[in-house]
């Protein structure tokens, strides 16, 4: 993906100078999408990133990030950062600690199939509520990450009650050996009358790709698993997760994949999310192609 540099310009900062990089990036998808039993349909988003960094006086770097989805529902989404010897601090659209750490099993499909390879986290950040991600200082092969949410009241409008109520703790270890590389992860969420304790395992070794997710909260627990393949131009995943405890889904999605190169691939994924409570199953699929620029 070939990124586009707008500008370099000269910023005053007290008595420093700064230089200041703005870039422009981007990606496209379209195709078709089916849920069940509705008719197949025509499916597409362009979706353009701003990001703009400057190297400040005593070894700072700030900036921030934001972007652009052709339907505005998620055009407000972005977030700021601050980094330097200390570490990160970002605030905005950002993952928990824990989620920063462990994340989830791999998606399926152009459109990721409606995200139901995704594990239940209690919060991160979005563009209505802000949280605060620090990222600590790598320490060999460990990184870890600690982070605020804040939630609001029911009521909305003018003094409405924020709420700082979700504190997450993450950390990973990545590891390299002779035949590919791995990586461990743990994280803990803390909201009010709850917690979740959530661990993470991956691994990649000759073209294959594996992940595995669990969380523990109160008496509810959650599993995810994902793997795949590639050789060459082409590629496989398949995906388990089950976080009907945590009001979730079950869901089995298979995907494949054809690199068109320059960042352009043509991908289809199937999902069934598994009826509960004698409900019938439900399938997902697409077929489209994805690229960036």
């Amino acid at each position: 993906m070939k990124r586009v540099l707008l500008a370099s310009t000269a910023l005053c900062m007290g008595a420093g100078m700064a230089m200041a990089d703005v870039t422009v990036s981007g990606d496209g998808r379209m195709g078709v999408v089916s849920n069940d039993d509705e008719e197949i349909r025509f499916d597409s988003r362009v979706r353009i990133k701003f990001a703009a960094s400057a190297e400040l006086d005593g070894g700072l770097t700030a900036g921030g990030e934001v972007r652009a989805d052709q339907d505005g529902t998620k055009g407000k989404a972005g977030k700021v950062f601050l980094s330097g010897s200390f570490g990160t601090l970002a605030m905005g659209d950002v993952d928990g600690g824990a989620k920063a750490a462990v994340g989830h099993p791999a998606a399926v499909g152009y459109t990721e199939v409606g995200s139901d390879n995704e594990i239940t986290y209690l919060r991160g950040g979005s563009s209505e509520e802000p949280a605060l991600l620090y990222t600590l200082p790598k320490m060999g092969i460990v990184q870890a990450y600690a982070s605020v949410g804040q939630g609001t009241g029911a009521e909305e409008g003018a003094g409405q009650e924020v709420d700082f109520d979700t504190f997450a703790l993450g950390a990973k270890a990545d590891l390299t050996m002779d035949v590919g590389s791995a990586w461990l992860g743990a994280g803990f969420e803390s909201h009010p009358d709850e917690g979740h304790l959530v661990i993470g395992a991956g691994a990649s070794v000759s073209g294959f790709t594996g992940k595995l997710v669990a969380g523990s909260r109160d008496d509810a627990s959650q599993f995810g698993l994902s793997a795949g393949y590639s050789a060459g131009q082409i590629g496989t995943t398949v995906y388990y997760t089950d976080d009907t405890e945590l009001g979730g889904d079950e869901a089995l999605g298979v995907g494949l994949e054809w690199s068109l190169g320059g960042g352009a691939a043509i991908k289809t994924g199937v999902v069934t999310v598994v009826g509960q409570n004698g409900a019938d199953d439900t399938r997902k699929a697409d077929l489209g192609v994805t690229f960036g620029f």
